[in-house]
């Protein structure tokens, strides 16, 4: 899946194919691009690594436009020496959420963050944070920012950051469910945020003390999720890291601090399990890896973001799957027929035959662009 955005700012291209869109020409970004490196910008996204690694690709392109752009997240403040064009933190404590929007001119903020924790009317909460949602948007968040920027900033200043102030609503900007939510961010900030020359690149600039892909036959299995209705069967995993073994490849599983003591029983010690005290600590460890085969969760979009190649099992035969792993070439392998309303019945008919399968589609397809 690819897409791009023409000169003219009226042609999107998704996938080969064209939407022609109308916009405003007076919303083109001011000429006078310097003027941005005074504004200060803040993104907050949801709690989630993947959410969070999707907002990276808003807060990266802001920066190369010539903001300056702090991101708050937990997982990703370990990555501070990876991100050198970002101001990274981690989420303050809870009393001090909402003074966040005191200290920068605008943030740019998750409808299910930290934020939304913190206090419970939206109204007001709207007042103060541009709520950019990868779901629906309760329009009780979208709100006009500009007029109170200009009164924080002055009309000049607030003109540099017109776009930002009045982009609250919807990250989804392609009525396409098969556009990746990688996709969907690079169009919002092109469409959205008039930055036309926005890409998906996240930002990472990997220590020369790693090398991509050093263990090439090393597979990361990755067993869990945030939704145990989104987990193929632990026993399943199993038998394909032994499938996966029998071929050469050295299978080992990702589980995190959280999970240990649940899963590690149920793994046993047949593979290796590394232990990682964060998540710039797996993205080093993956980064090196040669594959990556796991659930529908933040792992593979970690993977995918930093360029191994991905195998995501998706429990749903008839969904676009937009928040699969979109960076690079990856593979999703969904059942063998849709079993609609039964809920659990979907893992009966992902068989760890389907799956080697998928696999060793991954795997030609990379060697095939090696």
């Amino acid at each position: 899946m690819f897409w791009s955005l023409s000169s003219d700012l009226t042609t999107i291209r998704v996938g080969g194919a064209s939407m022609v869109l109308t916009l405003i020409s007076g919303d083109a970004p001011s000429a006078d691009e310097s003027g941005r490196n005074s504004c200060r910008i803040a993104v907050v996204p949801s709690m989630g690594l993947g959410d969070s690694l999707i907002y990276l690709v808003i807060a990266n392109n802001l920066a190369r436009a010539g903001y300056r752009v702090t991101m708050l997240s937990n997982h990703l403040a370990h990555f501070a020496p990876w991100l050198p064009a970002l101001e990274m933190l981690p989420f303050p404590e809870v009393e001090d959420t909402l003074g966040i929007a005191d200290a920068y001119d605008l943030v740019i903020s998750d409808c299910g963050s930290i934020v939304t924790s913190a206090a419970s009317d939206k109204a007001r909460l709207a007042e103060r944070f541009v709520f950019v949602g990868t779901l629906r948007v309760d329009t009780a968040y979208v709100h006009d920012h500009l007029p109170r920027l200009k009164q924080r900033v002055g009309a000049d200043t607030a003109s540099v950051m017109s776009r930002i102030a009045t982009c609250a609503g919807p990250m989804r900007v392609l009525n396409d469910d098969s556009v990746s939510m990688v996709d969907q961010a690079v169009a919002f900030c092109q469409l959205k945020l008039g930055l036309g020359n926005a890409s998906a690149d996240p930002g990472f600039v990997m220590p020369h003390t790693l090398i991509p892909r050093r263990h090439p036959f090393r597979v990361m299995l990755h067993p869990t999720s945030y939704n145990e209705k989104k987990n193929w069967p632990h026993q399943k995993y199993l038998n394909l890291a032994r499938r996966l073994r029998q071929n050469g490849y050295d299978p080992q599983f990702v589980i995190s601090p959280k999970e240990f003591a649940l899963w590690a029983p149920r793994l046993g010690e047949e593979f290796p399990i590394p232990r990682f005290a964060n998540a710039c600590e797996l993205a080093a460890y993956l980064y090196e890896s040669g594959y990556v085969v796991g659930n529908d969760s933040g792992v593979g979009h970690l993977a995918s973001a930093i360029g191994v190649p991905v195998l995501t099992l998706f429990r749903k035969r008839r969904d676009g799957f937009c928040w699969r792993p979109g960076w690079g070439r990856n593979v999703v392998v969904r059942p063998v027929i849709s079993v609609g309303a039964f809920r659990n019945s979907w893992k009966r008919f992902l068989s760890v035959g389907r799956v080697e399968k998928a696999f060793r589609l991954l795997a030609r397809q990379h060697q095939s662009v090696s």
